[in-house]
């Protein structure tokens, strides 16, 4: 992970708190033994930086991992800023254009992520489904091609 998609965890962070929170286990799932890296891409194409990967485990009590792309596309999961990780099994996967403050306050979408669509098969009503091995996990995303 590049240091400017490092530098921006605090915001995606603060951002994506009430999706970490709903979790009943966030960030407590140091050693489970799984990580997973992919790209995100539309039609083909790598995502710019910004768009929040969402892994929503299926199995009871399991906590979301999260990952922001930076600016080839590429993510990686976390529990949380410092705990780098995914539950195995079946997951749910979500992407959201992330939005931060400007100058004055208000929350605004990036120039590089303007025109960007994520379409409702992958966004809050995603089914779209990954499944994590234990251990290195590669997961591609490209939304407009099937997964």
């Amino acid at each position: 992970m590049d240091q400017s998609t490092v530098a921006r965890w605090p915001k995606c962070w603060g951002l994506a708190a009430a999706i970490i929170a709903m979790s009943t286990l966030a960030g407590c799932q140091q050693g489970v033994g799984a990580t997973a890296t992919g790209v995100v891409s539309f039609n083909g194409k790598p995502a710019p930086a910004g768009i929040l990967v969402q892994f929503q485990p299926q199995a009871p009590n399991s906590s979301a991992s999260l990952g922001v792309t930076d600016a080839t596309g590429r993510y990686e999961l976390r529990f949380n800023a410092r705990t780098p990780g995914v539950m195995p099994g079946e997951s749910i996967v979500s992407l959201t254009i992330m939005s931060e403050p400007d100058a004055t306050g208000k929350i605004v979408v990036p120039d590089a992520l303007k025109g960007i669509t994520i379409p409702p098969a992958y966004g809050e009503r995603s089914q779209l489904r990954k499944r994590v091995s234990p251990g290195a996990n590669s997961i591609d995303i490209d939304v407009g091609a099937e997964n």
